[in-house]
C-alpha cells in the first residue's frame, strides 16, 4: 500500500475518532444539562408543593375563623341594636312625657284664656278702678307669651316626633342588616 495512502486513511481514522470524542462530549454535555434542568424543575415543584401548602394552611386558618369572625360581629351587631333600641325607647317616653306636659300646658292655657275673658266681660259691667285694669292687661300680656310657648313647645314636639321616625327609619336598617348577616353565617356554617 502506498505510505501516502496510509496516512490518508490513517488521517480520516484521526479525524473520525476526533468527530466521535466530540459526539460524546456533546452528548454528556447535553446529559449534564438535561440533569441540571431536571434537578432545577424538580426544585421549582418542591417550592411551588411548599407554598401552595402554606397557602391553603393559611387559608385553611382564615376559613376556621371566619365564622368566629362572624359571631363576634353578630354580637357586637346585637349589643349595639340593643343599646340602639333602649335608646329609642327612652326617646320615646321622652317624646310621651312632652306630649303630655304639652298637653296640660295647653289645657292651661285655654283654663286662663277663659279666665281672662271673663275677667273682661265682668269688668265691662263694672267701672274698675286704675290698678285692676293694669292687672287685666297684664294677664292679657302674659296669656299672648303663653300662647307663643305654647306654639313653640308644639313646634318642638313636631320636632322630636319627626326625629323619632328617623331613628325607627334607621333602627329597621340596622334590624335588616342583621338578618342578612345571620342569613350569611348560617350558610357559612353549612
Amino acid at each position: 500500500m502506498d505510505k501516502r495512502l496510509l496516512e490518508q486513511v490513517q488521517q480520516t481514522l484521526q479525524a473520525q475518532q476526533d468527530t466521535i470524542k466530540r459526539q460524546e462530549q456533546m452528548l454528556d454535555y447535553q446529559e449534564r444539562y438535561m440533569e441540571q434542568m431536571l434537578d432545577k424543575k424538580d426544585q421549582d415543584i418542591a417550592e411551588l408543593t411548599a407554598s401552595l401548602n402554606k397557602l391553603a394552611q393559611t387559608k385553611t386558618h382564615e376559613l376556621e375563623r371566619l365564622p368566629t369572625l362572624f359571631k363576634e360581629l353578630q354580637t357586637s351587631m346585637t349589643e349595639q341594636t340593643n343599646v340602639f333600641n333602649g335608646w329609642v325607647a327612652y326617646r320615646k317616653e321622652h317624646v310621651t312625657t312632652q306630649a303630655l306636659l304639652i298637653s296640660e300646658l295647653l289645657a292651661l292655657g285655654n283654663v286662663q284664656i277663659q279666665l281672662v275673658a271673663q275677667l273682661k266681660t265682668y269688668q265691662s259691667t263694672i267701672t274698675p278702678p286704675d290698678y285692676l285694669e293694669s292687672d287685666t292687661t297684664q294677664l292679657e300680656s302674659d296669656t299672648v307669651k303663653l300662647e307663643d310657648g305654647l306654639s313653640a313647645l308644639v313646634n318642638a314636639q313636631i320636632k322630636i316626633e319627626q326625629s323619632q321616625a328617623k331613628i325607627k327609619d334607621s333602627q329597621t336598617s340596622i334590624q335588616a342588616e342583621l338578618k342578612e348577616l345571620n342569613t350569611l353565617r348560617d350558610k357559612l356554617e353549612k
